[in-house]
C-alpha cells in the first residue's frame, strides 16, 4: 500500500476487540487496523452497481469514462440522452440477454426500455446517478429482475453528453412457470418404481424362547 495513502482506519472496538482493563500506557495498546489489515470476514461484497457507484464519485471529470471502463460489459452507453437516446456501446452480455444492439435509438416500450429512456432523461436533466429497478419477462415463462445505475459522462464541455447505465440482473420462475415446474415434478415422480427394501447389515437378536434354547444346547454341547 502507498504510505502516502495508508487507507481507512478502522478501531479495534469496532470489530469487538476491547481492552483487557486497567491502566495501560498507549505503547501497550495495538494500533488501529488498516482497512486491509481486516480479515476477509469483516469485508461485506458491495453490489455491481455500488461499486460503480464508489467508482463514479472518487474519479474526476477527465477520468469517469477510464473508472467506469471495469463495469463495461454489464453496461451500456447512450448518446443525446435527452434526444435520440443512441445506444453508442454495449456490453457483450447485456446485449446477449436483452437484445440491444449499438447505433440503434432507445425506445419508450414498456419494460426495461422505457426505464432506460426515464433514467437518460433525468441525468440529462440533472447529471447525477439516476438508480432504477425493472422487472422483464422473458419468452420462456422466467422473469427477470433488473437492477440499473444510469451515470453521466461528460464530453467536451456537456456534463451530461453521454450516460454509462450499470446493469445488473437475477432470474426467477414466474408463477405461471413455478405451477409447470411442480406439475412435471409430481408426474417424474409418480414414474419413478419403487425400490425393493434393502436387508439390514445387523439384524437384531431374537427374543423369543427358541432362540434361548438353541443358546442353551450349543452351550451343553460345548
Amino acid at each position: 500500500m502507498n504510505p502516502a495513502n495508508p487507507g481507512y482506519v478502522i478501531q479495534l472496538r469496532a470489530l469487538g476487540m476491547h481492552d483487557a482493563g486497567g491502566d495501560r500506557s498507549a505503547v501497550d495498546r495495538p494500533g488501529p487496523l488498516r482497512e486491509d489489515q481486516v480479515p476477509r470476514s469483516v469485508v461485506v461484497e458491495r453490489r455491481l452497481t455500488n461499486r460503480a457507484l464508489a467508482a463514479w464519485q472518487s474519479a474526476h471529470d477527465d477520468c469517469i469514462a477510464a473508472a467506469l471502463a471495469p463495469f463495461f460489459d454489464h453496461s451500456i452507453v447512450v448518446r443525446d440522452p435527452a434526444g435520440r437516446g443512441i445506444i453508442e456501446s454495449v456490453g457483450g452480455p447485456v446485449s446477449a440477454r436483452f437484445g440491444l444492439i449499438a447505433g440503434l435509438a432507445l425506445l419508450r416500450d414498456p419494460g426495461l426500455s422505457e426505464e432506460l429512456v426515464a433514467a437518460c432523461e433525468l441525468v440529462a436533466l440533472q447529471p447525477m446517478p439516476i438508480p432504477f429497478e425493472a422487472s422483464v419477462n422473458d419468452p420462456m415463462g422466467a422473469q427477470m429482475l433488473v437492477r440499473g445505475l444510469a451515470l453521466p459522462l461528460p464530453e467536451a464541455g456537456d456534463p451530461a453528453a453521454l450516460v454509462q447505465i450499470v446493469l445488473s440482473w437475477r432470474e426467477v420462475l414466474s408463477k405461471s412457470a413455478a405451477k409447470r415446474l411442480r406439475a412435471e415434478l409430481a408426474s417424474a415422480f409418480a414414474q419413478v418404481q419403487r425400490l425393493p427394501p434393502v436387508a439390514d447389515p445387523f439384524p437384531r437378536r431374537p427374543r423369543s424362547g427358541a432362540a434361548l434354547d438353541v443358546f442353551n444346547r450349543t452351550k451343553i454341547t460345548e
